[in-house]
């Protein structure tokens, strides 16, 4: 048996799991081009002998110094030279270097090895989890608190699990792909890359949801975020894509007289969502609705109206939603954050409220490409726009937000100049009367400012939009 490895001083590791170390460790110092195919599978904290974690930092540091070269003397040499004092079962970092690189595994199956090493350190994790809830268990905390802090630990195992498990490609195959999409938009003229909005104009801009990526919906509260968000949340699961929308803020029968108020909509005998709640319809409204509910029942949109999630939390269900989806032959489409805001955060940067949203725009993002689905999040914007005199919004009011502005693939500002125009007072009878008639243009006009496509241009798309009915439209066709 390998005599390297007695090193070993931890309890209950299995010689296989120390054999792997040592053998992956080895590879790299007889084969240098093994670190760069490894290094996204493992870090030096995968791996559980002390000394191996610091060897591998030792071999990224070498890499990133000495232009990538990693050679059995240049690792001794880092890591002091030192010929004399003995690490373990009598050998010198000089004497285990050399017996590392005589037990090295082939570079063909290093890859392998490395994934299996990570796979040991999460189940590592998962114990020191569950150790941890039991302890908190016994301590009679709380059992939310329990699940919050274990959610938060098995979630960054997943989300790992779920990145190192995203193969690399070459330019060649990226440019075929680029190129096969090039041919299918010449052969489909007009048809959509990614999911449609369900609003004409908004298609025409971005050519849809695409998967993979985050998409903001900022505003001031009153400009009609959550509006527009049910509106499309409504229209991508009609057209038959499985839809989740996470209500943060509302709870689901809120949600519902908005979307059945929006399916019943009509411009001639609008019924607001309030009125539906309240019961204030007639005979003939009261059939409407009931009709517009007959019309959703079968519709692929789940709404999960929990308060208080974390974004782990978040990933967790939407993760757990699309696996049950895939047991069923289909594929998650849309998830609606509203909004992202009131997102709790973890304890990582307690009470650093920039940091935590920028930790909660990052996760989002990267839920979006791990789970391959547009994430369109409801974002507020800061309040120093409500002291100027031009209202609409701009990249800058995201200033005090984190790192939006960088994470997210489009941005869209959701502005109503009427919603400020009902709350104007004061002016001359002229500046008043003035004001009357631009209400009256503008009562059922909604502007969608894209300030940010990482893919395409930006501009505004004017769209119709009855805020007390819940309804958005294009522009042209209020129906």
């Amino acid at each position: 048996m390998n005599a390297l490895v007695s090193i070993n001083k931890i309890e209950n590791l299995s010689t296989g799991d120390l054999l792997l170390e040592q053998e992956l460790l080895g590879s790299i110092l007889i084969t240098d081009s093994v670190f760069a195919i490894i290094e996204p599978l493992v870090s030096a904290s995968d791996f559980v002998e002390p000394l191996h974690s610091q060897l591998f930092e030792t071999f990224a540091n070498i890499r990133e110094t000495s232009g990538g070269l990693i050679t059995p003397r240049l690792v001794i040499a880092a890591m002091g030279n030192d010929q004399v004092t003995v690490i373990a079962d009598g050998m010198t970092i000089g004497q285990y270097v050399a017996r590392l690189a005589a037990e090295a595994c082939t570079p063909s199956q290093a890859s392998a090895y490395a994934k299996q090493i990570r796979e040991f350190s999460n189940r590592r994790k998962i114990l020191t989890t569950a150790e941890t809830m039991a302890a908190g268990v016994q301590a009679n905390q709380s059992s939310a608190d329990i699940a919050g802090a274990g959610i938060e630990l098995l979630d960054e195992i997943a989300t790992n699990a779920s990145v190192g498990s995203t193969p690399q490609t070459t330019l060649r195959e990226a440019n075929d792909q680029s190129l096969q999409f090039m041919q299918h938009g010449m052969q489909n003229p007009g048809q959509l890359v990614g999911i449609s909005w369900g609003l004409r104009d908004l298609n025409a801009k971005t050519s849809g949801l695409k998967r993979g990526e985050l998409h903001i919906l900022a505003g001031r509260p009153g400009m009609g975020k959550t509006a527009l968000a049910l509106c499309i949340a409504r229209t991508t699961a009609a057209s038959g894509e499985p839809t989740l929308f996470f209500s943060l803020e509302m709870g689901s029968g809120a949600l519902s007289v908005r979307t059945l108020a929006d399916m019943a909509f009509d411009p001639r005998d609008p019924i607001s969502y309030y009125d539906i709640a309240n019961g204030r319809v007639t005979d003939a409204q009261a059939e409407r609705v009931i009709d517009a509910a007959r019309q959703q029942r079968d519709l692929p949109l789940v709404i999960d109206p929990a308060s208080g999630l974390t974004v782990s939390q978040i990933a967790a269900r939407a993760r757990k939603h699309k696996q049950r989806l895939e047991r069923q032959g289909k594929r998650l489409g849309p998830v609606f954050i509203d909004h992202m805001h009131i997102v709790s955060p973890s304890n990582r940067y307690s009470g650093a409220r920039v940091n935590e949203v920028g930790e909660i725009s990052a996760a989002l993002k990267s839920l979006a490409k791990e789970l391959d689905v547009p994430v369109v999040a409801l974002a507020q914007l800061s309040r120093s726009l409500e002291s100027r005199d031009e209202k609409r919004p701009t990249m800058a009011d995201l200033r005090d937000s984190g790192t939006i502005e960088q994470d997210a693939d489009a941005i869209i500002f959701v502005y109503r100049e009427a919603y400020y125009l009902e709350r104007a007072t004061g002016g001359t009878p002229a500046q008043v009367q003035s004001r009357i008639d631009r209400l009256i243009d503008a009562a059922d006009q909604l502007e969608a400012i894209i300030a940010k496509q990482r893919n395409g241009p930006t501009g505004t798309v004017h769209l119709f939009c009855n805020i007390a009915c819940n309804a958005v439209r294009d522009a042209e066709v209020p129906a």
